[in-house]
């Protein structure tokens, strides 16, 4: 398995196309739901995605938005998932944002059954839950690190 961290222009057309897939297969087919995908906010985003056998097996995205850093659209292909794959992609996730955005601090809008999740790397959730996307989801923050303190994976 290998892992990337691209930016939009660095895609290529075949990669951008499994992403794509990859998204509307668990957001629109298995959650069904609303938003409008693909959005503008691809075009400044970091891609995070892993390969296996020539497929895209883990995906997610991260961008600045205001002056704090967000990532979203996290996604493991469903014969993949309950292998560590949800971890590995917060990692690299957390790596490329410190590495990119060196301390910003990270919000979220995390859909509300992976709070727990995210509370095992340092999240905080603030406030109600709310919905979005007509899912159930909560703003979860994460404070700022410097690039010593991620593990460095180039």
């Amino acid at each position: 398995m290998q892992w990337y961290d691209k930016q939009f222009d660095e895609l290529t057309v075949n990669e951008l196309l499994a992403i794509l897939k990859l998204r509307a297969i668990v957001f629109n087919q298995e959650q069904h739901s609303s938003y409008p995908d693909p959005d503008d906010q691809d075009r400044h985003a970091h891609h995070v995605f892993a390969i296996k056998d020539r497929q895209i097996i883990a995906y997610a995205r991260y961008f600045i938005q205001d002056n704090y850093a967000t990532f979203g659209r996290v996604v493991v292909a469903p014969r993949f998932r309950k292998t560590g794959l949800g971890g590995s992609i917060v990692d690299h996730l957390l790596h490329g944002i410190v590495h990119n955005y060196a301390n910003r601090e990270i919000i979220i809008h995390a859909q509300a059954y992976v709070e727990k999740f995210y509370q095992q790397y340092g999240f905080l959730a603030v406030g109600d839950h709310f919905t979005e996307a007509g899912r159930e989801h909560v703003t979860m923050i994460y404070q700022p690190r410097t690039k010593k303190e991620v593990t460095d994976y180039d």
